[in-house]
C-alpha cells in the first residue's frame, strides 16, 4: 500500500513535458467548478487564509454561466520567475554599459541619456506588463523570451552610437534599431494573441485584449514605417559623406509613451486584466533595487578613478564618498520602508507602477551626477594645490633665471598631475605642449621687459599653454572631457586657459543642475508612490505630515538650482565641499521624519 502511494506521489510530482502553448488560466472553461475544486485540494496553499476553516473558503462557490464566461481565473505567481529575473539582467547590463559609454558633459548628452533610458525602460515595462499577468511556461513563451533577450542585445549594440539630434554621416544603426523595436512589439502582439486564444470564451477579456493588441500592432507598424524616413547617405561635391541631422527619433518616445499609457488605461477600465493578484509590486521594487545597485557601481567606479590618482586623497574627498554612499542608503530606505505588498486598489496600483518611470529616470541621473561631484571635489583639491604651488614659484625670489622659473613651474605640474596619470590615459600630446611651454617661459622670462612686447607675449603664451595642458591632463586622468565642439574649437585656435577652465566649469555646472533637480524629483515621486500605496489603516494625520516633509524636502532640493542665477554664489558653492552633503542631509531629515513616533498619551 505504501509502495502504491509512493508511486502515485512520484507520478503526481513528475514534471510535465513542456508544451508548445500553455494556458495562462487556472482551469479550463469546461467543468470549471470541479477543476477549481480539485485544484484547491491537490495544491494546498501555505498561506494561513487557506489553512483556516472558513465557511467562505472551504467550499468553492459555484459560478453561474454568466460569470463562467466573463471572469477568467488567471494563474498568478507569488514572486518573480527565473525568466523574469534573467530578463532583468539584460536590462541592468544595458544600463551599466551605456552609462559607462556615454559621458554627460552638455545638454545634448544629457538628453541622449534620458532618451535612451526612456526607450529601454518602456520596452522592459511593456514586456513586464505581459509577464506578470499572462505568462505561462511553454515552448512558445521561451521563444518569445529569447526574442526579447535579442531586443535587449540590440539596445547594447546601438548604445555606443546613440547620438540623437546630432549631425552624423550614416543612420543605418538607427534604421536597424527601429526594426528591433518593431520586432519587440510584434513579439508582444503574438503573446497577447495566444492569451486571447485561451481566453476567447470569456466575454469580458476579448475587448481589452483586442485593444492592447491593436495598440501594440499600431506601434510595431509605426516603428517599422519610420525606418525608411531616416536620411540616406548623402555625398558632397567632393565625394565625401555629408553629415546630416534628423529628429525622427523623437517619434519613438511618443509612440512608446503613448502605447504604455493606453495599455495601463485599458487595464484600469477593464479590471479583469488588471494587476490585482500579480507580483507587479515585487517587479517594480526589484527594478528599483537594480537601479540603486547601478548607482553603487557608478560611485565605486568614481572611487577607483580617484584611487588611481594617489595625490590629494584627503579627508574632504573621503567625506564626499561617505555622503554619496549614504545618499543611496537613504533613497533605499525612503522607498522600501513604504513598500506594501497588499493590493491597494486596481487603478492606484497601475498608476503606482507607471510612476516608477520618472522615479527610475531621476534616480539614475542623481546617482550618476553624485559620482561626478565626487570627481569634481577631487579636481578642486588638485587645482587648489596647483594654484598654491605656482603662486609660490612665482613669488620665489631665488628663481632668478628663466630656466629655473620654468623648471619650478614644470615640477609643480608634475608633482600634482603628470606623475599621477593612470594607465590607459594618453597624455603624450599634453606633455609635448608642456615641453614647448617650458622653453617659451624660460626665454620670455629672461628677456622680459615692459618695452619688450615679444618677450612678454612669449611668457604669457608659455604660461597659458602650461596651465591649459596641466588642467586638461588632470581631468583626463579623472575621465572627464569637454564636449566635442569645445575641443574642436580649441584645436583650431590658440589654446586659451580660461576657455578650457570655463569649459570644465560648465560641465560641472550642468551636473549640479541635474543632480539637485533629480534629487528633488526623486523625493517627490517616491512620496507620491508612497501616498498611493498607503493602507487605509495608516491614513492618519501623522503619516500625511511625514509625506509632507518628504515633499517639502524634494521641492527644497529643486529650488537649490536657483543659485545658478548668481554667478558668485554658484562659484563659491561649487568650490565648497557642501554639494553632496546638502543632498545627503536633506534625505537624512526625511528618513528621520518617517520614523519619529509621536509621544503616547498617558492613560488616566
Amino acid at each position: 500500500m505504501a509502495s502504491h502511494d509512493h508511486k502515485n506521489a512520484h507520478s503526481h510530482n513528475e514534471k510535465e513535458p513542456l508544451r508548445f502553448l500553455a494556458s495562462p488560466l487556472h482551469n479550463h472553461p469546461i467543468d470549471s467548478h470541479n477543476q477549481e475544486h480539485n485544484h484547491l485540494i491537490q495544491h494546498p496553499s501555505p498561506d494561513l487564509e487557506y489553512q483556516k476553516p472558513s465557511s467562505r473558503d472551504s467550499t468553492p462557490v459555484p459560478k453561474t454561466d454568466c460569470n463562467l464566461h466573463s471572469h477568467p481565473s488567471f494563474h498568478r505567481h507569488a514572486e518573480a520567475t527565473t525568466s523574469e529575473l534573467f530578463y532583468d539582467l539584460f536590462f541592468v547590463a544595458n544600463l551599466t554599459t551605456f552609462t559607462s559609454m556615454l559621458e554627460i558633459n552638455d545638454g545634448k548628452s544629457l538628453r541622449a541619456y534620458i532618451g535612451f533610458f526612456t526607450l529601454l525602460w518602456l520596452t522592459w515595462y511593456q514586456v513586464s506588463l505581459y509577464d506578470v499577468r499572462f505568462s505561462a511556461d511553454s515552448l512558445f513563451e521561451r521563444i518569445a523570451k529569447a526574442i526579447h533577450f535579442g531586443v535587449m542585445v540590440g539596445f547594447a549594440v546601438i548604445g555606443p552610437q546613440w547620438k540623437p539630434g546630432q549631425y552624423i554621416d550614416d543612420y543605418k544603426i538607427y534604421k536597424a534599431f527601429g526594426l528591433i523595436l518593431m520586432a519587440s512589439r510584434l513579439t508582444l502582439l503574438c503573446q497577447y494573441g495566444v492569451t486571447l486564444y485561451h481566453t476567447k470564451r470569456y466575454s469580458k477579456t476579448v475587448t481589452p485584449l483586442l485593444m492592447i493588441m491593436a495598440s501594440t500592432s499600431i506601434a510595431a507598424i509605426m516603428y517599422g514605417a519610420l525606418t525608411p524616413a531616416f536620411p540616406q547617405v548623402k555625398y558632397g561635391a567632393d565625394g565625401a559623406v555629408v553629415d546630416q541631422k534628423s529628429n525622427i527619433y523623437i517619434a519613438w518616445y511618443v509612440i512608446g509613451i503613448s502605447e504604455t499609457i493606453l495599455t495601463v488605461a485599458v487595464s484600469c477600465i477593464w479590471r479583469v486584466i488588471s494587476f490585482k493578484g500579480t507580483h507587479m509590486v515585487q517587479r517594480m521594487s526589484l527594478l528599483t533595487l537594480i537601479i540603486l545597485g547601478e548607482g553603487i557601481i557608478v560611485i565605486c567606479k568614481s572611487i577607483s578613478k580617484i584611487v588611481k590618482n594617489d595625490y590629494l586623497w584627503t579627508a574632504t574627498v573621503v567625506g564626499q564618498i561617505i555622503a554619496a554612499i549614504l545618499i543611496i542608503y537613504f533613497l533605499y530606505m525612503l522607498y522600501f520602508d513604504r513598500i506594501h505588498e497588499d493590493h491597494f486598489g486596481t487603478i492606484k496600483q497601475q498608476i503606482w507602477s507607471f510612476l516608477h518611470f520618472p522615479l527610475h529616470t531621476v534616480l539614475v541621473l542623481v546617482l550618476q551626477g553624485v559620482s561626478l561631484l565626487i570627481i569634481w571635489r577631487q579636481a578642486v583639491e588638485a587645482i587648489a594645490g596647483l594654484s598654491a604651488g605656482w603662486e609660490a614659484d612665482t613669488n620665489n625670489k631665488n628663481l632668478t633665471t628663466g630656466i629655473e622659473y620654468a623648471q619650478a613651474l614644470n615640477q609643480t605640474a608634475y608633482d600634482i598631475v603628470f606623475s599621477w596619470v593612470p594607465k590607459g590615459v594618453d597624455a603624450t600630446k599634453e606633455l609635448q605642449v608642456v615641453e614647448r611651454a617650458v622653453w617659451k617661459i624660460a626665454e620670455g622670462f629672461d628677456y622680459y621687459d615692459e618695452t619688450n612686447q615679444t618677450a612678454s607675449s612669449q611668457l604669457d603664451e608659455g604660461l597659458n599653454e602650461l596651465f591649459s595642458a596641466t588642467l586638461t591632463t588632470l581631468f583626463d586622468s579623472l575621465s572627464v572631457s569637454l564636449p566635442k565642439k569645445n575641443v574642436e574649437s580649441g584645436g583650431k585656435k590658440q589654446v586659451d586657459f580660461m576657455a578650457v577652465a570655463n569649459g570644465y566649469y560648465g560641465v560641472f555646472d550642468l551636473v549640479v543642475f541635474y543632480v539637485f533637480i533629480s534629487g528633488g524629483l526623486a523625493l517627490i515621486f517616491s512620496t507620491l508612490i508612497a501616498g498611493l500605496s498607503l493602507p487605509k489603516h495608516e491614513r492618519r494625520a501623522v503619516e500625511f505630515i511625514r509625506l509632507g516633509v518628504n515633499m517639502a524636502g524634494g521641492v527644497g532640493l529643486c529650488l537649490v538650482t536657483l543659485i545658478r542665477h548668481n554667478d558668485t554664489s554658484l562659484s563659491n558653492y561649487m568650490a565648497s565641499a557642501w554639494m553632496i552633503p546638502t543632498v545627503c542631509l536633506t534625505l537624512f531629515v526625511c528618513v528621520v521624519s518617517n520614523h519619529i513616533r509621536p509621544p503616547k498619551r498617558k492613560a488616566h
